[in-house]
């Protein structure tokens, strides 16, 4: 009841005001369905607005099972609202609740298939989990859906962890060539590049034939 009182409120406020122009006699007038939807998406903002002003109090409370049943609830009601997605998922998985959280993460990016932050942030699970191939593939769909160059960082960074230092070198090479002043892809190219020099030396030394 207390996660539909502000959807009731406004209701009621609308009737009252509607009430208020029958009483003076005037006839009430038909709106349009584009008038009609507009309608419909200022109350879903609005009572997505005070759920999610009442997560934040929770948060910063440490009452996370309350954070994420309300973030649950503001999904029903807007399936676009991203970061209620991405903020109970986090807290989901820091709370050894896996499971839980792929689901969310999965749900959101069904209903938000253009989204690039959903796939990032299920990319950071992984990655909080060790799982860096995992994490490669999200952080792929993230920067194929246009992440900020900040984001994209993180592909290169998991491909290196997954040791496959190839395409972590290509995938800097890939950012650089579209930043040229990016100078943490310029550190990590010539980083990689010298890596790449020492495996071949040792694989070519003659040392490492002995024995």
């Amino acid at each position: 009841m207390r996660v539909l009182l502000p959807l009731i409120l406004l209701l009621l406020a609308s009737g009252a005001a509607l009430a208020a122009n029958q009483a003076a006699g005037e006839q009430p007038k038909p709106i349009s369905a584009r008038e009609a939807e507009q309608v419909v998406t200022e109350s879903r903002d609005f009572l997505t607005d005070m759920l999610w002003m009442k997560t934040e109090d929770y948060w910063h409370g440490g009452r996370w099972d309350h954070t994420i049943r309300l973030c649950r609830q503001i999904v029903q009601v807007d399936s676009h609202f991203v970061e209620a997605y991405t903020s109970a998922a986090f807290l989901l998985y820091s709370t050894d609740k896996d499971e839980e959280a792929i689901d969310l993460f999965r749900a959101g990016m069904a209903a938000n298939p253009r989204n690039y932050d959903l796939p990032h942030e299920f990319g950071m699970y992984y990655c909080f989990r060790h799982k860096w191939d995992l994490a490669v593939e999200q952080f792929e769909k993230s920067v194929a859906l246009g992440a900020p160059r900040v984001m994209q960082h993180m592909l290169p960074v998991a491909l290196e962890r997954a040791d496959r230092l190839d395409e972590a070198l290509q995938r800097w090479q890939e950012i650089l060539k579209r930043w040229p002043d990016d100078p943490i892809a310029k550190g990590h190219i010539d980083r990689l590049k010298m890596e790449t020099k020492r495996k071949q030396a040792r694989r070519e030394s003659p040392f490492l034939q002995l024995g």
